[in-house]
């Protein structure tokens, strides 16, 4: 008869698939009772909006660790996170009107970069540059700001809203009512240089960029569909032909995701630039919302468990799953466990293998 193997080596041997299911295909990520909302994502750091301390805070996932941190404490709401390397930046509400906070994840520091009696929201950040609308001077605007100088960064003048800012290094998207149809604008920050990217009578706007790849929410079908353009190349395609509405997109690399109307609640859907392919990324009854991505990895809002939750999908999964419907089975992944749970797993399994040894004697 073979020996036994021992006690803390089968625990080992049954730690191997635990780790496979929590690093594989879809993840829930957060799973409070309270609202976790507005993910963004950066490498394998998430950040999302949450309201599990009665007020709004920022929260922070770490991918690698599997540990979340609180960001912000006080009893005001900060909301809207963007993040970019060790960069947060959010909306914060702890003078009354909405300001911009940053905070540095290296130094653990945090502080105003823009207060008065204004609305200042939907912060973005590149590298050291933050960018949001705001509504100083009286219409809506976009700043930008150098946080490595704490300098503004002057726009080329406008002369009518700006709203919705995007930024990839020094280039800088947004949707201009100069003309008094919403329409994408593009600005280097590097040369201030300026031009228009879309020319329809409809509107377009909530645009994002990607390098050289901006995409952007467009109502030129009657409908809001998501648009690319390549801006090396001058080329545009649709993405969406869907009679239902697709809001929100967002574009890394060879993706793109956005939000979906078309099964009657709000679903994720992606778009693989290379293959023209379309592919229902989660789907539901509930609804699932605010999509972001980073190279392989996707967040969202997810309320398939009756309050908003932030799930992740990442394609370079060791087991390699496709997409499917969320909390329906249809994913071939295991039901990922949180890796926080993996400990009592291995707990109950060294004590089983321990009463099993117990009795053969």
């Amino acid at each position: 008869m073979s020996p036994r193997p021992p006690v803390v080596l089968l625990a080992l041997l049954l730690l191997v698939p635990l780790v496979s299911c929590a690093l594989a295909g879809e993840v829930q990520i957060t799973s409070d009772p309270a609202d976790q909302t507005g993910p963004a994502i950066w490498g394998n750091r998430i950040v999302w909006t949450d309201a599990r301390n009665a007020n709004l805070d920022i929260y922070l996932y770490d991918i690698d660790t599997a540990s979340t941190t609180r960001i912000t404490k006080g009893p005001k709401d900060r909301k809207s996170p963007a993040i970019w390397d060790n960069l947060i930046a959010a909306t914060d509400l702890t003078q009354g009107s909405p300001d911009i906070y940053l905070y540095n994840l290296v130094s653990r520091t945090s502080r105003l970069i823009s207060t008065g009696a204004v609305n200042q929201k939907f912060p973005r950040v590149s590298g050291p540059l933050v960018v949001w609308e705001t509504s100083r001077d009286g219409q809506a605007d976009i700043v930008v700001y150098n946080s490595t100088d704490a300098r503004e960064v002057k726009l080329p003048p406008g002369s009518g809203s700006r709203r919705s800012p995007a930024i990839w290094g020094t280039r800088l998207v947004w949707t201009d009512g100069s003309t008094g149809t919403s329409l994408i604008h593009l600005c280097d920050l590097a040369t201030g240089s300026e031009s228009r990217l879309t020319t329809e009578v409809s509107s377009q706007y909530n645009p994002w960029i990607y390098e050289d790849l901006v995409v952007w929410q467009d109502k030129r079908n009657g409908n809001d569909d998501i648009y690319l353009l390549d801006t090396a190349t001058g080329k545009e395609l649709q993405v969406t032909t869907d009679p239902s509405d697709q809001r929100n997109p967002r574009v890394w690399g060879d993706r793109i995701v956005w939000e979906d109307y078309r099964n009657g609640n709000v679903d994720i859907y992606m778009y693989t630039i290379s293959t023209g392919k379309e592919t229902a990324l989660a789907t539901g009854g509930a609804d699932q919302r605010s999509p972001a991505l980073w190279g392989d990895r996707v967040v969202w809002e997810d309320h398939r468990n009756g309050n908003a939750d932030i799930y992740m999908y990442d394609f370079a999964s060791p087991t390699g799953a496709a997409p499917g419907q969320a909390g329906t089975g249809a994913n071939p992944a295991p039901t990922p466990m949180p890796l926080p749970e993996i400990l009592p797993a291995i707990a109950i399994a060294v004590l089983a293998a321990m009463a099993g040894r117990a009795r053969s004697r």
